[in-house]
This record gives structure tokens, C-alpha cells and sequence, in this order.
């Protein structure tokens, strides 16, 4: 039988013939074949699934509504569970009950000298997206000394002198706190919080510090 030249043939017999020949292929010639002619037709699906989750991604986080972002510095180890704990309470405390309502706990800030611990920290920092810092006391004094840190009596307002003694200098102790303490999240003492100036969050600092200090009243 006189072969059909390809361009002669039907959209059919163009399909049968493509089965014939991948049918006398290996599997590995097969694939390579299918990557060659076909890989346009074989990305599409991916494509359209990135595309998609994309979109989730996207459409989830212009609903998202950070109620507090926190950078603690040196978290322990095996703190899991402590970081989540906390990260549940505080959005209790501050949240509506919205889905969409989060609190973002960076734990990935060292006080550390060397290049990656600062870069991050000066990343993070720059960002200007973290509104709390909670670390030891040489990495305070640091972003104290350039002014990065909100005046907790400011804050606190005529609340400030029920919690004073809390106090070391103005700054928040939050290791004085045994509600803190029970988290397990950090090793180390002292341990200051600092409400970040330009996150314009007195409200919510407010209420973290009340959390933390209340249960020494």
C-alpha cells in the first residue's frame, strides 16, 4: 500500500500514525520524543496550576490582615510549640475572629556579629514591616541608640505607673513576666520589648504590654 505522505492525511490517520510510531519506542524514547514535539501541549496544565495557585496566593493576601508583626532575636531550640502557642494567645487578645486576621512571628533574627545575622537584622530592619523587636539587652541598646524604639510611657499613657516597676529605663522587661516566661521561647535574660517607631500600633502595643504585665498585678 502506497504510504500517505503526512500533509494527505487526516486529522485521524495523523493520530493513528503518531500511536504506531511511539508504539515502537522505548520508554525513555517515548518521553524524549513527547518533550521534543509535545512539550508546549504538556506544559499548559502546569502553567495553569502555577497560575491559579498564584492567584489563591494573591488574592489571600490582599484579604490578609496583620493585627502585629514581632522579630524575636535567638529563639531557643525545640521552641515550636511555644512560638505557636503565643502566636494563637496574642491573636486572641487582638484579634476579631476575622480567617483573615494574622500575627507574624520572625524568628529568624540573630544578635549575631557575623555577615548573614546582620544582614538580616538589616533587612528586616529596613523593610520597615516588623513593628516589634523582643531580644537581649546588647542588641536593644543598638537600635536604642539610633532611635528605633517608641517611648513605652507614651504609650502606655496613664496606665505607664501601674506597670513601672517593670520597667529598667523605659524599656519593657518582658522577662520579668512569668506569662512571657511560660512561652519558652528565649534562653536568655534580660529580654526587652521595643514597639518600633513608624508602625503606628498604640493600641495593639498597648494591649501586649497589659498581656504580659498583667499577671504580676
Amino acid at each position: 500500500m502506497e504510504q500517505k505522505h503526512e500533509s494527505d492525511m487526516t486529522p485521524k490517520e495523523k493520530r493513528q500514525a503518531e500511536i504506531e510510531k511511539l508504539r515502537g519506542m522505548s520508554l525513555g524514547e517515548k518521553a524524549g520524543y513527547l518533550w521534543t514535539y509535545y512539550k508546549i501541549w504538556l506544559l499548559i496544565p502546569v502553567i495553569l496550576i502555577i497560575v491559579i495557585w498564584q492567584g489563591i496566593q494573591i488574592y489571600h493576601n490582599v484579604r490578609e490582615v496583620e493585627l502585629l508583626s514581632i522579630g524575636i532575636a535567638d529563639t531557643g531550640l525545640d521552641t515550636t510549640s511555644g512560638q505557636e502557642a503565643l502566636e494563637s494567645d496574642l491573636l486572641g487578645l487582638l484579634g476579631t475572629g476575622d480567617k483573615y486576621e494574622v500575627i507574624t512571628l520572625d524568628t529568624g533574627i540573630s544578635s549575631g556579629d557575623d555577615s548573614a545575622a546582620v544582614m538580616k537584622r538589616a533587612t528586616v530592619m529596613g523593610a520597615g514591616t516588623m513593628d516589634m523587636l523582643i531580644c537581649g539587652e546588647e542588641l536593644y541598646e543598638e537600635y536604642e541608640a539610633q532611635g528605633a524604639f517608641a517611648d513605652w510611657e507614651e504609650i502606655l499613657g496613664e496606665d505607664y505607673g501601674k506597670y513601672e516597676e517593670y520597667f529598667d529605663d523605659g524599656r519593657l522587661e518582658l522577662s520579668k513576666s512569668a506569662r512571657w516566661d511560660a512561652y519558652g521561647v528565649v534562653a536568655y535574660e534580660p529580654v526587652y520589648a521595643g514597639a518600633l517607631v513608624g508602625a503606628d500600633k498604640t493600641d495593639v502595643f498597648r494591649q501586649f504590654a497589659e498581656y504580659f504585665l498583667s499577671d504580676m498585678q
